[in-house]
């Protein structure tokens, strides 16, 4: 056993209560108590036999990047949108300056561009019931006020935000609910509520210290069965030109042995656009798969628009060296052979 692996089991040892105690409450928490008073008044247990769904249409992205050797990033991002037997894509090559600071941003970016860019050349072909993307909306609305050191992203920023907007204003035209299903999440704006329900209840809280905890951490800890938060409405700006969406948001528990999935959804269907219908928590709830597969049809998309190391080396490598003449990259196993002759 290496020294790694036996300094790696130290860490566990002296930090396992602090980081059991960041993942989940313990059962005789102060802090679960307080919040149990107004958790079960607002989660919604789901016990119905949800319908099967079939015109759903998916959508996910992959991207690489290699650094050259003139500190040039060369990237490659592809979006996929699957609806029944039909994928359509969006690529987007580019060899760009970007610093090393904001490259996992810029990426992420360009990733949801090709997502929504793949969505709209569906939508000219296609009218799925629903649409799924895999990810946050709340999160890419939120990279409105977010400049990034990469070559040209000024324009990137303005075309991002208006390729939103069309795919907004086809899903509103055509009546087809836009639902964003992410795994992992950051937000913290149902625990919020719940501390704003605590006050107007009378309990006390102003002397008590409580941490600005996660929603998916207070979901997971305090849910006693699968079902989903109570659908909180929010408004957010599209970009810096005034116009504005209304999205629903609720955390599902598709398994009580499994994390919640945060669940927006942006629904023409509803005249006052409020809550989310009964039609969407059954899809989500009818296409969990398991703990490994959160939902069937983003899982088919991620399994297809995956760049794999093999394609990229022989494939997308070597055709980049072949075009521009410039040898940069070997792959290790090429160099090994090398220094062996």
């Amino acid at each position: 056993m290496n020294d790694t692996f036996i300094e790696f089991s130290r860490f566990l040892r002296e930090n396992s209560k602090e980081i059991r105690d960041g993942l989940i409450m313990e059962s005789g928490s102060p802090l679960k108590d307080i919040y149990n008073q107004v958790f079960e008044e607002h989660f919604l247990p789901y016990s119905r036999a949800p319908k099967p769904v079939n015109s759903v249409s998916s959508t996910d992205s992959s991207e690489f990047v290699r650094e050259l050797y003139n500190g040039k990033k060369l990237i490659l991002i592809r979006g996929y949108t699957l609806f029944g037997r039909n994928i359509h894509t969006s690529f987007i090559p580019q060899v760009k300056e970007v610093s090393r600071d904001h490259v996992q941003a810029y990426l992420t970016m360009l990733m949801e561009h090709s997502e929504h860019l793949s969505i709209l050349k569906m939508l000219r072909d296609e009218s799925p019931s629903y649409i799924l993307v895999d990810g946050s909306f709340s999160g890419r609305v939120a990279r409105k006020s977010k400049m990034l050191n990469a070559e040209g992203f000024r324009e990137f920023h303005d075309s991002y935000f208006q390729s939103l907007r069309d795919l907004l204003s086809l899903c509103d035209d055509a009546g087809i609910p836009l639902i964003y299903i992410s795994k992992s999440s950051e937000s913290r704006k149902f625990s919020r509520f719940l501390l704003s329900e605590l006050k107007k209840s009378g309990y006390s809280i102003d002397n008590l210290s409580i941490p600005d905890s996660t929603d998916h951490f207070l979901v997971r800890s305090l849910a006693k069965e699968k079902g989903y938060t109570e659908p909180l409405m929010g408004t957010y700006d599209l970009g810096t030109n005034g116009e504005s969406v209304n999205v629903a948001t609720t955390h599902v528990v598709p398994d009580i042995q499994d994390l919640p999935m945060k669940v927006e959804v942006i629904d023409p269907r509803l005249s006052d656009g409020d809550g989310i219908r009964d039609d969407i928590i059954d899809l989500v709830f009818w296409g969990y798969g398991s703990i490994k597969n959160h939902n069937i049809w983003l899982a088919q998309v991620d399994k297809m628009v995956k760049f794999r190391s093999a394609e990229m080396e022989n494939v997308y490598m070597k055709a980049f060296e072949s075009e521009i003449g410039v040898e940069f990259y070997e792959t290790r196993g090429e160099r090994r052979a090398r220094l062996r002759v």
